[in-house]
């Protein structure tokens, strides 16, 4: 228990990535964890696009910059890789199995020593005629809404821990 524990307390949201490519194998693991998420029923009704290139995830962040009207420093904190988590529209589980999915990833990307972000900006615009063209090209399924993205590389910089609330605990016994 310890390990998953030092795992969790010691994640954080990366907002400044190294330009260096992170190993195909490290991204088919952080897939894997995806994959390995629950869901209700065990329906598994997501899709993992990896975005293992950093021109295209560049391409991606340019046209979310300029739909959702957002400054020039829009480009997924220059994360070189880029997965977007998609799943089935209108499906009563959507939010919370693409959420653990998320998560998953997360983890997985800090026990592999990587950084990670999770990043919404997506969600709200990837039914824009422009974006869903080009998350179409990328293999996005047309009958998927985006739940969320994350954002894989080496940390440049980073990110120290915030406390933790108290009195957010309540055993009843």
């Amino acid at each position: 228990m310890a390990d998953i524990l030092e795992v969790i307390k010691s994640r954080r949201s990366t907002r400044a990535f190294k330009p260096e490519q992170i190993s195909r194998n490290q991204l088919e693991q952080i897939l894997e964890a995806g994959a390995w998420a629950p869901s209700g029923n065990g329906f598994q009704g997501w899709h993992f696009c990896a975005l293992h290139n950093a021109e295209k995830v560049a391409r991606l962040a340019k046209l979310i910059r300029i739909t959702l009207q957002l400054d020039d420093s829009y480009c997924f904190y220059g994360a070189p890789t880029l997965i977007i988590v998609s799943y089935l529209r209108r499906h009563p589980h959507a939010w919370l199995d693409g959420s653990a999915a998320v998560e998953n990833m997360l983890l997985a990307a800090q026990a592999l020593d990587l950084g990670s972000c999770w990043i919404n900006q997506l969600r709200s615009c990837c039914d824009e005629p422009a974006i869903r063209a080009l998350l179409t090209e990328f293999g996005v399924p047309d009958k998927h809404m985006v739940i969320a993205s994350v954002a894989l590389g080496y940390i440049a910089e980073p990110t120290a821990p915030k406390p933790r609330k108290e009195g957010i605990i309540n055993i009843i016994e």
